[in-house]
């Protein structure tokens, strides 16, 4: 090898030894940056994980625990109820205002209702020492029906409560609207002083009527989906009378004037009906309850002595 080409071989392997040392630095450099950007998209990660276990622990008990519970539970026996007692359990649920709870939720949890109650029997038929007879069987499917139609009775319970709440702020929210109508108000506008001033379920439905408009829904499907939610003949009849108002180009403030009139006739009738009922009620702890005590009272001392004449 001549010393030419050693020169040129040493220069070669002076040049790459730069080079590699050149790398090393660059690679040793970046390093700590990407472990910077690491350490900072795994903390952020983390405090990510950390704000989402919190929210969830935050939570209520039975929305971390019970709904999800009574989802799997309805999915197992969703397939075999029928499409429409689904559409009637939705509509149930849409009327009673129960938001916290979908369909599945709600068919879990007369699922749910049903076994309880079923268990319970059972259990309490092992401590009594009772044989499992034929009518012993029907007694646990008589408990078993019991407790797959305690939701739907609660939930009936909180239709017909907050269709009795409606029916009676009704009159007093149309004059309400009717007098700020006249005084100028839009229609939306009225709407919005009665959401200010009260604080009910008609105020709440309204409110729900306002959004639905500012979310582009036209005053037509607002308001029928006002019927379809409340269910309330005095509702479905005002709100047929405003669409028809609203069609014929007839002024709104006149038919709102005659829709308080009639609601208030409607409203002083139920009063009157439910006065008239008043006797026909008491009639059942008259003759149940306080019939027999008076007679107890009366004809007691008087029993004795009855008993002593036959002797």
């Amino acid at each position: 090898m001549t010393p030419l080409m050693i020169m040129i071989l040493i220069s070669v392997m002076a040049g790459g030894s730069v080079l590699l040392l050149v790398f090393g630095v660059e690679r040793m450099r970046r390093q700590p940056i990407l472990a910077d950007r690491l350490n900072r998209y795994l903390s952020d990660e983390r405090m990510i994980n950390d704000i989402f276990h919190e929210t969830e622990l935050a939570k209520p008990f039975s929305d971390r625990v019970i709904l999800p519970l009574l989802r799997r539970l309805a999915r197992l026996f969703s397939w075999m109820w029928p499409e429409t007692r689904l559409r009637a359990s939705q509509q149930l649920l849409l009327m009673a205002n129960v938001r916290r709870m979908g369909t599945v939720e709600f068919l879990g949890l007369r699922l749910l209702c049903g076994i309880g109650l079923f268990g319970i029997g059972v259990f309490y038929t092992f401590l009594a020492g009772i044989s499992f007879s034929f009518s012993t069987m029907i007694m646990l499917g008589v408990i078993v029906f019991c407790g797959f139609s305690l939701p739907k009775f609660w939930i009936t319970r909180q239709i017909t409560r907050r269709q009795m709440e409606i029916t009676n702020s009704l009159p007093d929210a149309l004059d309400m609207l009717t007098i700020t109508i006249e005084a100028g108000l839009s229609f939306e506008s009225s709407l919005q002083e009665i959401m200010n001033r009260w604080d009910n379920d008609l105020s709440r439905e309204f409110a729900r009527v306002l959004r639905d408009i500012g979310m582009g829904q036209s005053r037509r499907a607002s308001l029928n989906g006002l019927g379809e939610r409340t269910g309330v003949p005095d509702i479905l009849s005002f709100v047929t009378a405003l669409n028809q108002a609203d069609e014929m180009g007839v002024s709104i403030g006149r038919v709102l004037k005659s829709q308080s009139e009639d609601m208030r006739v409607r409203r002083r009738q139920r009063a009157h009906e439910k006065a008239n009922q008043a006797p026909v009620k008491i009639m059942f702890p008259l003759v149940f309850l306080i019939f027999p005590a008076i007679f107890a009272v009366i004809l007691g001392p008087a029993v004795p002595q009855l008993l002593n004449l036959g002797n």
